[in-house]
């Protein structure tokens, strides 16, 4: 099996151990499907490609999930490579989880933080597939030559989630503009059916991605999948 076959019980149990199924219910009106289905959908959607370009703004940053001693910290003592139970499956490590399925992938990780970077490069350890960039995703994508595949929108905190919401926005704006992706490519944002914002008195159900997702509507995208993550693609 895949990492992400094996994996499906954390990535399913992930953000369920933050919030009660109740929880999600009461502000969404249903429980949204974990990242699992969102991640296999794009994996079974791109596996012809032979080398796909793969893009992910907001690196993977946390050697374990929220839980447990050492999230966040830079001291690379807490990332134990042989103890999937307790990665960072509740921000749904996507660097490891698609650079592995897509060994032969031209895989862009991006981070504004040298730090996060730096803990992404341990936690991957001899991937010769990724590209770690310490830059802005503005910056990253303006300056990007090339079309993309797969392109990972999971920057910013979620409070303030305003910050957030305007960065996407600014994000958005540029993929549009330079029409960046590949005639099949798929966009993919992370956390937008997520508590947090709600229980601080957002009022849109799309969380971080409140601004981009009817920018992208728009502008010639469609929904793909709307659970705990979207999948958006190009009309074509």
């Amino acid at each position: 099996m895949n990492i992400l076959e094996t994996n499906k019980e954390l990535l399913d149990k992930a953000i369920d151990c933050y919030y009660s199924i109740e929880e999600q219910e009461k502000y969404f009106g249903e429980k949204p499907k974990s990242r699992y289905y969102t991640f296999k959908y794009c994996f079974e959607n791109m596996n012809n490609k032979i080398n796909p370009v793969i893009i992910e703004l907001g690196t993977s940053r946390s050697f374990v999930d929220g839980r447990f001693e050492g999230c966040n910290s830079d001291d690379s003592k807490f990332w134990e490579p042989n103890n999937p139970e307790k990665w960072d499956w509740s921000a749904g490590i996507f660097t490891k989880v698609f650079s592995t399925l897509f060994p032969n992938s031209r895989f862009h990780t991006v981070d504004l933080m040298k730090s996060h970077i730096d803990r992404c490069r341990i936690m991957n350890g001899n991937s010769n597939n990724i590209t770690y960039n310490v830059s802005s995703s503005e910056d990253f994508l303006n300056n990007f030559k090339g079309k993309i595949d797969l392109l990972y929108l999971d920057t910013g905190d979620m409070t303030p989630i305003e910050d957030t919401a305007q960065l996407h926005l600014r994000e958005a704006k540029i993929i549009v503009e330079k029409d960046i992706l590949s005639k099949d490519g798929i966009i993919l944002i992370d956390d937008v059916k997520s508590v947090i914002p709600k229980k601080y008195g957002e009022s849109s159900n799309l969380g971080k991605a409140k601004y981009s997702i009817p920018y992208f509507l728009e502008n010639g995208y469609e929904i793909i999948m709307s659970e705990y993550q979207y999948i958006l693609k190009k009309i074509n």
